[in-house]
């Protein structure tokens, strides 16, 4: 290989190394090996010793790949009334794997090993009186699948399971006495179930944590630039953004997701000349931890509750967007008299039962919008994502992201407009079972304020979207010609007008 290549590889490896987060795993592993022979050394004792391990190991991470060591040592026995054999030895393993979940605390990650076993045998003629033993030192492969979970210290422990698989058993056991070869050429594969505990250490420089603002309203009002602030919900955190203009009325915005959140700064922007307005990761997301764990509807709406009285706003405009759509017809539902008019951008289309037509709808859109092997890839990472994945579900969205702008502009502008970093799964998760199991909306037959539903002619809500239409009597309906679900994007001329429209003062 020419020098540049191996340079090229270096500087390769050394950014990915650079990037990715590493932690060490120091730990303790002891449990059951079951170990398999076939002539028995020529006695009438099964031909099956379970022996206990004890050992160490390390596994060194580097974003959700780790390198690992494990040493172990192991001793065992089976005998009857004429024979006793009596299997010892040690394990050493070099090994490679991957963490299949992005989780804070839990990781499910298969791996496969390079080994050396160092066995012996020894072989107790009980009649006789006569004792012998034999040697051999075998290499091979070990696949395992390491399980663990770590609590809020860094203390992990969890469970490993194996196989050790001999690649030269053909060669003969030594004579432990004379070193001469044996006729013995036994294998001693092994399957093994351990249980681990150990440590975490993080030894990558921590990251400075990102400045926040906790501003009081008149200070913001003085100011006409974006400002950020960071709400406390009862020990929840919700990362804001409001323009501020001072004696106009406030538009709150509600992001789509769940899980993944958006800045909508092309909504904010046509909006916040004649009015505040404010903008919130909604809860689980990456700036918008959630403590509690607690994804419940209840909760989601004390988060705009808790928004509101922070900013000290009596009455606002309510504008949401996909499932910030639905999540504003919750809010509606439980707030109307806080309302001062409600946009309902191609909202979601209900709660419960229809909330699982919703699903499929969308489930359709993306698989008529994708190839075999990319719907299968979606599968895959939406799988991975239901285990805890943040990784499996960015490029599951950056494939929706996809999908939902073929057609209307380049697919590759939703990498430059989103930032899926800030993706989380657990809101994803955690939301779902808690919109399916919320009661039916009933919607709003007669508000006392203004209320648009607005779809694109080639949304991915089809049918569905008349449980919305039918729910809000004396709502506008507007449909954006030439556009999908995102319409600020496909066609900004007519959803402009529609916004004008609604917000006409």
């Amino acid at each position: 290989m020419k020098w540049y290549k191996v340079a090229l590889l270096v500087m390769l490896a050394t950014n990915a190394y650079s990037q990715s987060k590493k932690q060490l795993e120091l730990f303790a592993v002891g449990g059951l090996q079951m170990n398999t022979f076939s002539s028995g050394f020529n006695t009438n004792v099964s031909d099956n010793i379970n022996s206990f391990g004890l050992g160490a190991g390390s596994h060194f991470y580097m974003g959700n790949f780790f390198l690992g060591t494990t040493f172990q040592f192991f001793n065992g026995s089976q005998k009857n009334s004429e024979y006793k054999l009596s299997l010892s030895g040690m394990n050493s393993t070099f090994s490679i794997g991957y963490n299949l979940l992005q989780h804070n605390k839990l990781k499910l990650a298969p791996s496969i090993g390079l080994a050396n076993f160092a066995n012996k045998v020894i072989r107790d003629d009980m009649k006789n009186n006569k004792s012998e033993y034999f040697d051999k030192n075998n290499f091979g492969f070990v696949p395992a699948l390491d399980f663990s979970y770590i609590n809020s210290t860094g203390v992990f422990y969890g469970a490993r399971v194996g196989s050790t698989i001999a690649m030269n058993g053909g060669n003969p056991w030594k004579n432990g006495i004379y070193e001469n070869a044996s006729v013995f050429t036994d294998n001693t594969n092994s399957f093994f179930i351990q249980i681990k505990l150990g440590g975490v250490l993080d030894i990558k420089k921590k990251e400075m944590p990102v400045e926040t603002k906790h501003a009081n309203l008149p200070s913001l009002q003085k100011n006409t630039d974006m400002n950020t602030s960071i709400v406390n919900n009862n020990g929840d955190k919700l990362y804001t953004r409001i323009y501020p203009n001072p004696d106009k009325e406030t538009v709150l915005l509600l992001h789509g997701g769940p899980g993944f959140p958006s800045d909508l700064t092309e909504v904010a922007d046509t909006l916040k000349e004649k009015f505040q307005i404010i903008t919130f990761h909604q809860r689980g997301t990456k700036k918008s931890p959630c403590a509690s764990k607690d994804y419940s509807m209840e909760a989601y709406l004390s988060d705009v509750e808790a928004v509101r009285k922070f900013y000290q706003i009596d009455k606002f405009h309510l504008w949401g967007h996909s499932w910030g759509g639905l999540y504003a017809q919750i809010y509606a539902e439980k707030y109307a008299d806080n309302l001062l008019s409600l946009f309902l951008c191609s909202p979601g289309s209900g709660t419960n039962i229809q909330w699982k037509q919703t699903e499929k709808e969308v489930m359709q859109l993306n698989k008529s919008k994708t190839t075999g092997w990319q719907w299968t890839k979606m599968g895959m990472n939406s799988f991975f994502g239901m285990l805890g994945s943040d990784k499996a579900y960015k490029r599951l969205f950056k494939q929706v992201m996809k999908n939902y702008n073929n057609g209307f502009i380049p697919t590759g502008s939703s990498d430059i407009s989103e930032d899926f970093d800030l993706l989380k799964a657990a809101p994803i998760n955690k939301t779902r079972p808690e919109i399916v199991k919320y009661h039916l909306l009933m919607g709003l037959s007669e508000p006392d304020f203004r209320i648009t539903i607005q779809y694109g002619d080639q949304d991915i809500y089809k049918t569905s979207k008349n449980f919305v239409i039918d729910r809000y009597p004396t709502a506008k309906v507007f449909t954006v010609l030439n556009s999908g679900h995102i319409p600020w994007l496909h066609n900004p001329e007519a959803f402009k007008d529609i916004v004008a429209n609604h917000y006409q003062q």
